[in-house]
């Protein structure tokens, strides 16, 4: 029998891809995202994108499977979302799928559908014009807005809470150790 691995990464786009306020095709990638969007494809990882709140997606996000909020009945915190996009992904096993949302809806939403989940805590609750001025906040102003979005994740039921998608690669090697111990989301 082979050993349960992820099937799917399932990202929120807004507050994990781009900003939490992106609002337009314009809006930049996050400059984590295309590093590890090319990492999940070198690994053959089926990668797919969720949208809470309809926007047009830049042109490095137009080839993934993408479902918006309006394509389902209910919005987050529902299940429904989440769901469907794995399903889409072909994915056979929604405990052995991978949420990535920035919002404590998102989180919640994820785990309703029995995945594991992982929090983005500043891309999730930083506006673009923050993240851009991040290194000129007073280190004690940063340390308060990383613990105020790390605390409102974790206490959503987040698996994991990083600051951006350039730390996943290490949430999801242990997920798939927890994967083959027999763990579930």
């Amino acid at each position: 029998m082979p050993q349960p691995q992820i099937e799917a990464v399932i990202f929120d786009v807004a507050g994990t891809l781009l900003p939490c306020d992106a609002h337009s095709a314009s809006c930049p990638l996050l400059p984590e995202a295309p590093a590890l969007l090319a990492q999940l494809a070198a690994d053959q990882q089926r990668i797919g994108l969720l949208l809470q709140t309809r926007i047009p997606l830049p042109p490095p996000l137009q080839h993934y499977p993408c479902l918006s909020a309006g394509e389902t009945q209910r919005g987050a915190p529902a299940p429904d979302l989440p769901a469907l996009t794995a399903v889409t992904l072909e994915s056979h096993v929604l405990r052995q799928c991978v949420l990535i949302s920035g919002s404590a809806a998102g989180v919640t939403a994820g785990l309703n559908a029995g995945m594991w989940t992982v929090g983005t805590a500043l891309s999730g609750s930083l506006t673009q014009s923050t993240l851009q001025h991040w290194p000129e906040i007073p280190p004690t102003e940063r340390d308060q807005l990383r613990l105020q979005a790390t605390m409102a994740l974790l206490n959503a039921g987040a698996h994991y809470v990083i600051d951006a998608v350039d730390e996943l690669a290490h949430c999801l090697r242990d997920i798939t150790q927890r994967l083959q111990k027999g763990e579930r989301a």
